[in-house]
């Protein structure tokens, strides 16, 4: 007998259900196949795309901030709609030289962009910076890295009473996007597409030597743009070795990252997969409580998998450190340093 709670009903529902079109290959050719397929499914279940506008970036401030420089800039994705953003550029870059370029993604945080670009002019800013090592976009300038860090749609400047206390959104955005026919996912990764754009515009940004890296939602919107863009030839997700199916019977909420039906056919160890054979560092903190163990474990041996497949073991990385929901970095950055050196 199932039980007459809905919401109990649902769980359990979830908990048993078995996605369809998991990778069952072992040969490049195989998984090729199978991305090419699940990659098709995945652009319909994430309903209509917005329209992309004519790319047009504008530099609205300037901080001089020692060793680099922090531009607050916004460009336009679909008409009429501007992304603000923080562009991060390494002081005394030779005229001439290019550099990689990272997209740097926030999580559900209270400041959005701001605490990713290491602004921490008060003790709640700084706070977050500390206990989450929020600022790893300041760092990865640091190292030599051109920092896009946006802020993600019903986020920062992009939500209400901003920067007073946060509401979260992200359940009502949504059901608004459905109602409409799309997903908050479908939207972001217009956004994305566009700053990779605002990246490859850049004289001295190598368009070739673009990555993306993120914490929590900006984690799992990392493994969403670059699964679907191949423009970004290397990924760092933190904070997000979850899958929706632990997450969502267990009745945890996030609109701002879920595909309507996904479950039919894989979970996010499939979207994982569609980033190989190109590198990737999975940051897990094993402190972390939105990570249970065996979930993760579950989803490490899909996308494992799939990089055995691609005969690109030794392009995937995980950070499994001894820490909670937060950037740790220290193996993404030896990692994208090889990147950038061709050791990889």
């Amino acid at each position: 007998m199932r039980p007459i709670i809905f919401e109990d009903d649902l769980s359990e529902l979830i908990d048993q259900f078995e996605p369809s079109m998991l990778f069952e290959g072992s040969t490049s050719n195989e998984l090729e196949a199978w991305q090419n397929q699940f990659r098709s499914t995945l652009v319909e279940l994430l309903g209509n795309s917005p329209e992309r506008a004519e790319l047009a970036t504008e530099f609205l401030e300037e901080t001089d901030c020692g060793d680099h420089i922090r531009y607050r800039i916004q460009y336009q994705t679909e008409q009429e709609v501007v992304v603000p953003a923080y562009l991060l550029v390494p002081r005394g870059i030779p005229k001439g030289t290019q550099v990689p370029g990272l997209l740097c993604l926030h999580g559900h945080s209270q400041f959005g962009k701001d605490s990713v670009a290491g602004i921490a002019n008060s003790p709640e800013r700084k706070e977050e910076i500390d206990t989450k090592g929020y600022n790893f976009g300041e760092r990865f300038v640091k190292q030599g890295y051109v920092a896009l860090i946006p802020d993600l749609r019903g986020f920062g400047e992009r939500r209400p009473d901003y920067p007073n206390p946060r509401v979260d959104y992200c359940s009502r955005n949504y059901l608004c996007a459905t109602l409409m026919g799309t997903t908050v996912v479908a939207l972001n990764l217009c956004d994305l597409q566009a700053a990779l754009d605002v990246l490859q515009s850049l004289d001295y940004v190598d368009g070739e030597m673009l990555g993306c890296t993120g914490l929590s939602l900006g984690g799992r919107t990392t493994m969403m743009i670059a699964a679907f863009d191949s423009r970004v030839k290397i990924a760092v997700p933190s904070g997000c070795m979850s899958m929706y199916q632990e997450r969502y019977q267990a009745l945890k909420q996030c609109g701002s990252q879920l595909i309507p039906g996904l479950l039919q056919y894989g979970d996010t160890p499939e979207i994982f997969s569609l980033i190989a054979p190109r590198p990737m560092v999975i940051e897990w903190g094993l402190k972390d409580r939105g990570a249970p163990h065996e979930w993760a474990e579950r989803a490490l041996t899909r996308v494992q998998k799939a990089y055995k497949a691609a005969d690109a073991s030794d392009r995937f990385f995980l950070d499994k450190f001894d820490g909670g929901h937060e950037f740790n970095m220290e193996v993404a950055s030896d990692v994208l340093n090889k990147w950038r050196n061709g050791n990889l």
